[in-house]
């Protein structure tokens, strides 16, 4: 199961329990900076994440005059 999906199961059952919004909350919040954080490791690590298609780069500023 990928990440998204472990997470989007894990937020319904939180969501559809008896835990507060701001326990729902605080738990998305440790869960975004986790996953912040391991991407950020595995960048100091070397690796390299390369995605199909043209770079979000470029834009309009992506043609040189």
């Amino acid at each position: 199961m990928s990440y998204i999906k472990e997470f989007e199961n894990e937020l319904m059952k939180r969501l559809n329990s008896s835990q507060t919004g701001e326990e729902v909350i605080r738990w998305v919040s440790e869960r975004i900076l986790e996953s912040y954080s391991n991407g950020i490791a595995a960048g100091q690590k070397g690796a390299t994440v390369k995605r199909k298609g043209e770079s979000r780069r470029r834009g309009q500023f992506g043609k040189a005059a």
